[in-house]
């Protein structure tokens, strides 16, 4: 019996060593444990921050309203808001989507919609494909 018992724990063990592996459609990858974030200025013509209001995130391919951990969280700089973080991963392509950006100046009452590619899905972090680091009012 006490033979047998080096033969057992060996498969045990080997057997334990896959049920931690990743099983995705996006294999194994080594990420940093960072929390990446994208985010946006707004700025009025005289290029002072505008605290908008109405900011909204729409992802044009699911029609799906992208919310995010960090800007309900966070304290930033007056007129800068997040797009998107890394909570918003599994919602995006690894590719890249078209997402809009919308937002008012309650000073003017003037509403800007601009369009953002960001990149999620099997990426490691969310990234911004194109899209402006300011949007500034008329």
């Amino acid at each position: 019996m006490y033979k047998k018992l080096p033969i057992v724990l060996f498969i045990i063990l080997c057997s334990a060593c896959t049920k931690n592996q990743q099983k995705s459609a996006c294999g194994t990858q080594v990420c940093t444990a960072i929390f990446a974030s994208i985010g946006v200025s707004f700025k009025d013509k005289n290029n002072n921050p505008v605290s908008v209001t109405n900011f909204k995130v729409l992802d044009l391919r699911t029609n799906k309203v992208l919310t995010n951990v960090i800007s309900t969280t966070a304290n930033f700089v007056p007129g800068y808001w997040i797009v998107v973080d890394d909570s918003d991963l599994p919602d995006l392509t690894t590719a890249g989507d078209d997402v809009e950006v919308f937002a008012t100046n309650p000073a003017t009452g003037e509403t800007k919609t601009v369009l953002f590619k960001i990149a999620g899905g099997c990426n490691c972090h969310v990234s911004k494909v194109s899209g402006p680091d300011i949007i500034t009012f008329d």
